[in-house]
């Protein structure tokens, strides 16, 4: 009444003028007010986003001291470039002493080889000696034992002729004293020969100490190898003692100084791909109704007020975030308290500019089917 009775008491250009700025002001809150329920009704909006990136945690792979820090932070990088430098020294001293050990490995191998060589050939040409020699003997058995039976068959006849008288004791005494030396060289022939083949084994035996030699050769060739292999990890140790950028990136934080002990898995700088940009959005499970991969993503960045943005849903996450808290949920006495769970989305920016950083807040509108 009150309201009614003050508008009846305007004049009549007032109250026209009132009725058109009513109406005005309805013709334009109208529209955005239609506007603003149109859009929340075909958008799953969520303020729980922000801006994200596939951080990349560089840490050394040997322990020492930071000698010099090359970076700092918001430094453009490229991968392989050198980012800080570890103290080499004691790096550099296990170089040495790894190349002083294969120096002397090596050198013994050479020694040893030479040695393999010079034995193989000595026992060869002593085992080619015996064989010859045992020939000779046994080609002198045979002549002897030849001479022998034609001596044998003359000391029979000279034996049975003197039983008859038929030739004198002195002849015969010659063909005796002839037939007792070849028995004695017979004999003596064939104590050489089983000399000569006794000579043989042991020429034979010759062999298994070259075998051992070999043997030794392998063993000390396969110590060659490690201490080789331990100089390939001292010369790697040597090179990782310089901390290089593993992608493309900008560095997003440095976590030491110089001075500062660093080892490996423990980050010395979090880089991250200016390229590789995307927003995390964690909707609300009771918003997931219609949303799919590939739709349209509208995005306000705090920091840009006036910067639009736009994307596309690219990963649907398959669990609620509440499923990798560092302490999950827990009901074993029945007391719940029924929480709206998030589900993680995963946000192609379709154009960066260069202005979006990790960590922006965002607020996501996904445009549904």
């Amino acid at each position: 009444m009150k309201l009614g009775g003050s508008f009846s008491k305007l004049s009549m250009p007032k109250r026209i003028a009132l009725v058109a700025a009513i109406i005005i002001l309805l013709l334009t809150v109208l529209p955005l007010g239609v506007r603003w329920f149109h859009y929340r009704f075909t958008h799953a909006i969520t303020p729980s986003a922000f801006v994200d990136s596939d951080l990349s945690n560089i840490s050394p792979l040997v322990s020492g001291h930071l000698k010099e820090i090359l970076v700092d932070e918001s430094d453009l990088v490229k991968k392989g470039q050198v980012l800080a430098l570890i103290d080499d020294r004691d790096y550099l001293a296990q170089v040495e002493l790894r190349r002083s050990e294969l120096d002397k490995v090596r050198m013994d191998i050479s020694t040893l080889k030479i040695t393999v060589e010079r034995t193989r050939r000595d026992v060869e040409e002593g085992i080619l000696l015996a064989r010859q020699a045992i020939m000779e003997a046994k080609e002198a058995l045979t002549s002897v034992e030849a001479n022998g039976k034609r001596i044998e068959r003359d000391y029979l006849r000279f034996k049975d002729l003197l039983g008859r008288q038929a030739v004198s004791q002195s002849t015969f005494d010659a063909i005796d004293c002839e037939w007792v030396s070849c028995l004695a060289s017979t004999k003596s022939a064939g104590i050489l020969v089983k000399m000569r083949e006794t000579g043989l084994k042991k020429a034979l035996i010759g062999r298994h100490r070259v075998e051992e030699l070999e043997k030794k050769l392998l063993v000390l060739e396969a110590a060659g190898n490690t201490v080789e292999k331990a100089l390939e990890i001292a010369q790697l140790n040597l090179e990782h003692t310089r901390i290089e950028s593993a992608i493309d990136g900008v560095i997003a934080r440095k976590f030491m100084y110089e001075g500062d002990f660093a080892s490996p898995g423990i980050p010395v700088f979090s880089i991250y791909d200016q390229d590789n940009i995307y927003v995390t959005a964690n909707l609300e499970e009771i918003k997931m109704d219609g949303v799919k991969l590939g739709q349209k993503v509208d995005l306000k960045v705090d920091a840009y007020p006036g910067v639009d943005f736009e994307g596309e849903v690219i990963k649907i996450g398959e669990a609620s975030a509440a499923k990798f808290l560092l302490i999950p949920r827990d009901n074993p006495t029945g007391e719940f308290v029924k929480e709206v769970q998030r589900i993680p989305i995963k946000i192609a920016v379709d154009n960066t500019r260069g202005l979006l950083k990790p960590g922006f807040s965002v607020t996501v509108g996904i445009k549904l089917n």
